[in-house]
């Protein structure tokens, strides 16, 4: 491996999310791939590369048109020569909203296909369909046919549409609400949309409107590029607000910079992260690699027990929280079938601030949390889809209840697979670790995916401030925060001796100071690279914490 000269701990930062109770979270979920990359020639001779995904798809009246073109159609068709009613699918996976949430306000954002007029009135009733965690379209099932939600919407577009123009549907709120309010859902689950068209009748108006598609094509004769435009896809939008504060912590990098060649000669470049690791029977077996595996591999040439270890830095729970829920949020590594019956134990670590993992210490011998869930994996996974454990409140519970814990510190989830006998299926699941990379011989474009990490998602509350993340502590006056120049100035409640300690997010201590006969504290932070900190002060018998971003 060939070292790349960047800044260490670049961009983890933005992957965190933490909603409190009284505060708006904005979330906006695209169609995302989940088919083949493919290669077609346009009309002009030009090569365009683009990814398929049957997550959008077309029907026209009673029979399915498409699950890939550049273009969706939704409306009505009143030429005299075709009277079609048009409906469109739109399924958006991996949504970010929590169970219990209350949604403000929803809506779907399109790109126009074609310029309209505003006489070309589309008339579009807008439901959900009435399924916690739906599934892909397919050929074989009209989108109408699906369960739909009592809560609907009329979306009449009458106005001007200009070529790739963005343009906002109306507010679904009510919608996405009934949909999150189902037994079953939770965060990460997939949910659809359904845009209906109705017979207008007879009329010298196409009513329809077409919008760009997953596999959206800039088509040189009119004006494009010839090339696919993922900003262009449909987007769905959701404003919500939950009663407990809701946290999401990825696995973040804590090594070195690298370049890879991939077999194919591109040239990848990606962080490390001892955060991950995979263990062997009673080896452990690496703690880099582009994606992590749990369960059994049951052929009779392997039979091996495989355990994934997860170490989540900078857990901002304060001591004493209620847990309400949590799980861990995974994206696939490999198609599996539902055959492929994956039995894993699921425990935590008890550490009051889990360290990270190394090749001398096997994911086993670590200490184990009494609390334990068994997750039976026993589902399709297609490739790269979200997928999320059962839930480890209890799990998560006991590691917070602990006597030392402190809001900011780490914890460790261990994946334990088991002894499932011979068998015709490899009795495993592979899913993207933090070093993922999306392999071309996949169908993938060579590079790292950071929104493909393992993820920690906990839900939960207290007789405490959820936002005193420090719980046991008094915050201290700093400023300014995010640090962006390196200098850091903290104003103290007195002139009286006051020790500060600086740590990074993995607790190591960078820095430590001594003051006294001054309120007014700088302290340099030029030299430290970019990411996460902990200032900690202790004066007149009072602590202070305060969490602090360096960019």
């Amino acid at each position: 491996m060939k070292k790349f000269l960047l800044f260490f701990g670049i961009i983890t930062l933005l992957l965190f999310v933490k909603s409190n109770y009284g505060q708006t979270t904005t979330v906006d979920v695209s169609i995302i791939q989940n088919g083949e990359v493919v290669t077609d020639t346009l009309e002009n001779g030009q090569l365009v590369t683009y990814s398929l995904s049957s997550d959008d798809a077309e029907q026209e009246n009673d029979e399915m048109d498409s699950l890939h073109d550049d273009d969706l159609d939704a409306g009505w068709e009143g030429d005299p020569e075709d009277l079609n009613i048009l409906s469109t699918g739109l399924r958006f996976q991996g949504v970010p909203v929590p169970k219990g949430a209350t949604i403000e306000s929803a809506y779907l954002e399109v790109t126009s296909h074609e310029v309209k007029n505003a006489e070309d009135v589309a008339k579009i009733t807008m439901v959900g369909q009435k399924d916690p965690n739906p599934v892909t379209f397919t050929m074989d099932a009209l989108i109408t046919g699906r369960p739909q939600t009592d809560a609907s919407v009329l979306w009449e577009v009458a106005e001007e549409w200009g070529l790739w123009t963005p343009h906002q549907s109306v507010d679904i709120s009510s919608i996405i609400q009934e949909i999150i309010d189902l037994n079953g859902w939770n965060y990460g689950n997939s949910l659809v949309l359904i845009l209906k068209g109705e017979n207008q009748g007879t009329s010298d108006y196409e009513n329809a409107r077409e919008f760009e598609s997953f596999e959206n094509i800039s088509d040189p004769e009119d004006g494009g590029d010839g090339q696919n435009h993922p900003e262009r896809v449909p987007k769905l939008v959701i404003e919500y607000s939950v009663e407990s504060t809701f946290l999401e912590v990825p696995i973040i990098a804590n090594g070195e910079i690298v370049t890879d060649t991939l077999e194919n000669g591109q040239l990848v470049t990606y962080q490390l992260s001892s955060d991950d690791a995979e263990q062997e029977n009673d080896e452990m077996d690496t703690l880099h690699d582009d994606d992590l595996d749990a369960g059994w591999e049951g052929d009779p040439e392997d039979l091996n027990i495989l355990s994934t270890g997860l170490r989540f830095q900078s857990i901002e729970i304060p001591h004493g929280a209620q847990i309400d829920s949590a799980y861990i949020l995974l994206c696939s590594h490999e198609s599996k079938n539902a055959e492929d019956v994956a039995k894993i134990t699921i425990v935590g670590e008890t550490y009051d601030n889990a360290p990270t993992f190394t090749m001398d210490q096997l994911i086993t011998d670590r200490p184990k949390t009494d609390a334990s869930v068994m997750w039976e994996v026993a589902e399709e996974w297609g490739l790269w889809t979200y997928h999320r454990t059962p839930d480890i409140s209890d799990i998560i519970q006991e590691i917070i209840d602990r006597e030392n814990w402190v809001s900011g510190n780490s914890l460790g989830i261990h994946m334990l697979g088991e002894n499932q006998g011979t068998s015709d299926y490899e009795n495993a699941r592979e899913f993207e670790s933090f070093e993922n990379i999306a392999d071309p011989e996949d169908g993938g474009d060579g590079q790292n995916h950071p929104e493909r990490v393992p993820r920690l998602l906990v839900y939960f509350s207290g007789s405490q401030s959820v936002t005193d993340i420090f719980a046991e502590h008094k915050t201290l006056d700093i400023f300014p925060n995010p640090v962006t120049n390196g200098l850091l100035n903290i104003r103290l409640e007195s002139d009286a001796i006051c020790s500060l300690t600086l740590t990074d997010a993995k607790g190591n201590v960078v820095l430590e100071k001594t003051t006294e006969n001054t309120i007014l504290v700088n302290l340099d932070l030029r030299d430290l690279p970019k990411g996460i900190y902990f200032i900690r002060a202790i004066q007149d018998e009072n602590s202070y914490s305060q969490k602090i971003i360096v960019r």
